[in-house]
């Protein structure tokens, strides 16, 4: 792992190839120029902690479901992020599992705020094309967000 500070990482997680696991892929490349140093990850739990340089910010932007209606954009700081409970996930671990993880391996390297910026979907099973329409609708949006988080546009 290079070591680099100050600044934001944002990581893009989700399959290109899977409906609404792809709004990751869809929003790294809606989020190209932003001030910010922007990584894809395709898988995210552990591939995660080689993307860290030092940043004092971390932002993961992937698809998620929380049991709230599709294409609805969650902006969650660490310290509210659910726990894994055990469960692997199609990542993994966890982001809070793979962020305790980096704290004992790479203490020097994880952020100190981080948060998850996740659009709630509904289709995980099916191909690219069956995207959720209102997943595909939070796309814009949740790039605005995103952009705020970061402080300004790019």
């Amino acid at each position: 792992m290079s070591r680099r500070t100050g600044n934001t990482l944002i990581v893009c997680i989700g399959n290109e190839l899977v409906a609404d696991d792809a709004v990751g892929f869809e929003l790294f490349h809606r989020l190209k120029g932003i001030r910010a140093r922007l990584e894809y990850c395709s898988v995210g739990g552990i591939d995660l902690l080689p993307l860290l340089g030092g940043e004092t910010d971390l932002v993961v932007v992937d698809a998620v479901q929380f049991g709230s209606p599709p294409g609805t954009i969650h902006c969650i700081d660490w310290k509210a992020l659910p726990r894994n409970d055990g469960a692997i996930s199609s990542h993994g671990l966890g982001l809070r599992e793979t962020v305790e993880i980096g704290r004992i391996l790479f203490p020097d390297l994880i952020p100190g705020r981080i948060t998850l910026v996740g659009i709630e979907g509904r289709c995980f099973d099916r191909t690219r094309e069956f995207m959720t329409p209102e997943v595909s609708d939070a796309i814009d949006p949740a790039v605005i967000v995103i952009k705020g988080l970061v402080g300004g546009q790019g």
